[in-house]
Parts: C-alpha cells; structure tokens; sequence
C-alpha cells in the first residue's frame, strides 16, 4: 500500500473543477470518502455520476467522518472562507482552489488559523504550468504579441 492510499479524502463542490479533483484523487491512490454538492441531491447525482460512493447531505456531516484525513475546496469562491476554517478548526488538512477568499482581510485571518492549526493548508495554482501558459508567458515576455494591455 502506498502512502497515498492511507489518505482519507473528501471533494467539496461536484461541478467541473471539482470532478477534475477528484480524478486527480484516485490517480493518486488516494482514497475518495466522499462529495459534497451544493444540496443534497446534487451531491448524491454527482456522487454517483462519477463513481464516489458517498455524497455528504452538509459540511457538518463530512467534518464529523474520522476517514476523512483532508478535504478540497472546488466550490463557488464566497464559500471557500467559511469553509476553509470550519475545515481547520475541525483538524482537517485543506486544499482550496482560487481564490482563499473575498477580501485580503479574510484571507490574511485564513493563513493564521492553518499557521496555528498546524495542518497542509495550501492553494492550487496548477495552470500556471500548463505548457500554453507556459508558451503564452515567454511569447509574452519575448514582445512577440507586441504591446499587452491586459
């Protein structure tokens, strides 16, 4: 057994980004506890659509699951405050998509709760390495787009 397959991990938000996580997940090894939708039945389809076994019915509900080692964060950006820190406060490592929060001040409060939690907390900047973006920025910085405004 690998040591990604001793992780417990559950998905917040069951739209496009949070599928891509989850199959990111389970090529891993990682073990995928369970989904969190937006309601309950949206959980549940998405749940079975791609394949989880479980769909949590509240954030409350995948806090309490002791097989749940750490949770990812793929849902609409104003929930990802609350969220992280009820995620925290629990004793859950975190990863969390773009952007931590809606303001730097809640933001900054987020870096010190995961400082004195003491659990991963991190953010996903994977695209800046995809290779069209990689290509995009030297074309950038070579001027070979000309003058960029935006």
């Amino acid at each position: 057994m690998t040591d990604f397959a001793r992780i417990g991990a559950a998905v917040i938000g069951t739209g496009f980004i949070g599928t891509v996580h989850v199959q990111a997940l389970r090529r891993l090894g990682v073990q995928v506890r369970g989904v969190l939708g937006s309601a309950p039945a949206r959980g549940a389809e998405r749940a079975a659509q791609i394949g989880v076994g479980h769909a949590y019915a509240s954030l409350d509900d995948l806090l309490a699951d002791p097989s749940v080692d750490m949770v990812h964060v793929t849902s609409p950006n104003h929930a990802h405050y609350a969220q992280v820190k009820a995620i925290l406060t629990a004793g859950k490592h975190v990863i969390c998509e773009k952007p931590l929060a809606m303001t730097s001040a809640e933001s900054a409060e987020m870096v010190e709760i995961a400082r004195a939690s003491g659990k991963v907390a991190a953010v996903c900047y994977n695209i800046r390495f995809y290779p069209l973006n990689q290509q995009a920025r030297g074309m950038v910085a070579a001027g070979d787009l000309g003058d960029i405004r935006f």
